[in-house]
């Protein structure tokens, strides 16, 4: 909580069927204090508790794991809606699953009639994604968060997918809507490397920042990446800009740029997705910052590396790494 992470979300299968009176029920074996106890309890600690459901009949697990007590939202939007606020609800996660997207927006319409502020995160992809560019739905008037693409799983070419399929969709992305390249695998993936190269553009993609992982088991480097706190404020700049590919300087090595609030200040992943160790360089051109001198900050080492004139060159990016830096013009 101390470094930012406000949400507990619980995914599918917390509820179990409908009572006769069309009442959405919580799994009594895994919640049998019910679900405004449980609440409550999230709330006594400081934090905040969401839900899932689907705009169909089913949810997936139900769809396609046999759970029967799966019951989407469709017929029941302001019933739930009322429920999920009845309940102490601060976050639903809506997911299309095999259902129509036109249900996303009676749903968002039944959250705001509650008169409690809900967070609204939607998966409109039935597994190939729907970015705003291509989605049929207007995602920016519909939800906080949306799904771009495909669900990540623990791979480095998973990742980088994902930072693909969100390069050119920053225009959608702003305070209140965002785009939601999926939960993170950090702790997951191949090498500590990798997990802070995840971490680093997920950030520097403006990205709801969600732990995958077992927060309960992970390890403390897995923590001190979650964890940092340097990182973590370039993901939240108030801004609420979504940083861009701005150079590709070789095969395979990028340099991201994201925005910062004060002037001239710029978030910079000096990006090697290649197989061996490389040299990566930034132009202040390239970044949109004047030329001369500017301050570098090293953002997982925490260190101040000094003033540099018109560029600053990250020597040895490992393979599968990123140097994050923070760079602001003294112009």
């Amino acid at each position: 909580m101390a470094a930012g992470y406000q949400y507990v979300n619980l995914d599918d299968c917390w509820m179990n069927g409908r009572d006769s009176s069309g009442k959405v029920q919580v799994n009594a074996t895994n919640f049998p204090s019910g679900m405004a106890a449980l609440a409550t309890y999230v709330h006594g600690k400081g934090l905040k508790i969401g839900l899932y459901s689907t705009p169909g009949t089913k949810t997936c697990a139900n769809i396609y794991s046999g759970y029967t007590g799966g019951v989407g939202s469709l017929g029941y939007e302001t019933s739930d809606a009322q429920t999920y606020a009845s309940w102490g609800i601060d976050y639903l996660k809506y997911d299309k699953c095999t259902a129509a997207l036109s249900g996303f927006a009676v749903m968002r319409d039944a959250l705001k009639a509650t008169g409690r502020p809900i967070f609204y995160s939607i998966n409109p992809g039935d597994g190939t994604g729907c970015p705003p560019n291509s989605c049929s739905i207007n995602l920016v008037n519909t939800a906080n968060m949306w799904r771009i693409g495909y669900d990540i799983n623990a791979s480095w070419s998973s990742v980088t997918s994902l930072i693909d399929q969100d390069q050119n969709l920053y225009s959608y992305a702003a305070p209140g809507h965002w785009n939601d390249p999926d939960m993170m695998e950090v702790g997951k993936l191949a090498s500590t490397t990798e997990d802070q190269a995840h971490f680093s553009m997920w950030a520097i993609l403006a990205a709801p920042l969600i732990a995958g992982n077992d927060i309960r088991s992970m390890s403390a480097a897995t923590k001190t990446i979650l964890t940092n706190t340097d990182v973590i404020a370039v993901d939240q700049d108030p801004l609420g800009s979504q940083g861009r590919l701005v150079a590709t300087p070789g095969t395979n090595l990028q340099v991201w740029s994201k925005t910062l609030s004060g002037t001239n200040t710029r978030a910079v992943a000096l990006f090697n997705r290649g197989s061996a160790a490389a040299s990566i360089s930034v132009q202040w051109t390239a970044l949109g910052i004047p030329a001369g001198a500017a301050t570098v900050r090293d953002l997982w080492s925490h260190t101040d590396l000094g003033s540099f004139t018109n560029s600053y060159t990250a020597s040895s990016v490992p393979s599968h790494g990123v140097t994050l830096v923070k760079v602001v013009s003294s112009q």
